[in-house]
């Protein structure tokens, strides 16, 4: 395979560059209700500077709702609900660099991020698409299609 040849894509290039984002200071109920609606799992929180300040994750809305199931809504702001860990991408980093992230198992998504602010998700599902569309272009390079090298893999096995 010749590598050599074929570029390697950024996070720039693959990531999602729409990101909806919720403020530090938003109301809890009201964030978590807006996530729902527009079926997200989680966003990015930020400050009035438009910094990345943590995440509300799908996992910290289901403890929200859970609570809000048994004891009525938790009162007060994204701020001390939201989680403070989060492992960011710098825009330059190549998807292999970003593949072994999500090979350690602890991210659906990575947010991207520049001068602090975030502007961008990436998704295991936008990985793969990247990593396929490379894996495609190295085959065709090779002059074998898909097609050829899954026929060649089948009689292999046989």
């Amino acid at each position: 395979r010749d590598m050599a040849r074929t570029k390697i894509p950024t996070a720039r290039e693959v990531m999602q560059a729409k990101v909806e984002t919720i403020a530090v200071d938003a109301e809890l109920e009201e964030a978590v209700r807006m996530l729902l609606g527009k079926g997200l799992s989680g966003a990015p929180v930020v400050d009035s500077e438009g910094a990345l300040r943590g995440v509300l994750s799908e996992h910290d809305c289901i403890l929200v709702l859970t609570r809000a199931i048994s004891e009525g809504w938790p009162g007060g702001l994204v701020e001390s609900h939201m989680t403070t860990e989060i492992e960011t991408v710098p825009p330059t980093e190549d998807i292999f660099s970003i593949s072994s992230r999500f090979a350690r198992g602890q991210h659906r998504r990575l947010i991207v991020v520049e001068k602090d602010r975030p502007i961008g998700l990436i998704s295991r599902r936008d990985l793969l698409r990247a990593l396929e569309s490379m894996e495609q272009e190295l085959t065709r390079s090779k002059g074998k299609t898909t097609y050829e090298l899954i026929g060649e893999r089948h009689n292999a096995l046989d």
